[in-house]
């Protein structure tokens, strides 16, 4: 999985990846928590979403529905982070941390918990 910076047309990204606002995105640990817990999703059968980019972006977010995640990540900004599951592309990096601040893993390892 790669990061990149993005200011294309949203046509333009392939199915294996997703974008993101980049106000709403901090670090690789974040995503990296995500994308551990999608595939573990899938493979343990507990996934909502039936492709994993959807599932990915579930996790992320810390929603537990499709639309809302997408909404959350949503941006009317030119540049955004594209997200690549799998390959390379010929972007320019993202520049994030590597450590995530403890509410954002709280907020991604938490979404899932019924009460």
């Amino acid at each position: 999985m790669k990061a990149y910076l993005f200011s294309g047309n949203e046509d333009e990204i392939p199915e294996d990846a997703v974008l993101l606002n980049p106000e709403k995105i901090n670090s690789t640990e974040e995503l990296e928590l995500a994308y551990f817990l999608a595939e573990k999703s899938f493979r343990n059968k507990k996934n909502i979403a039936k492709k994993f980019r959807y599932e990915f972006l579930l996790w992320l977010s810390g929603k537990t529905d499709i639309s809302s995640a997408i909404k959350y990540f949503q941006t009317s900004e030119k540049r955004k982070i594209l997200v690549l599951f799998k390959g390379k592309m010929k972007l320019k990096p993202a520049k994030l941390e590597k450590r995530a601040e403890p509410l954002d893993i709280e907020r991604i390892s938490l979404s899932r918990i019924k009460n």
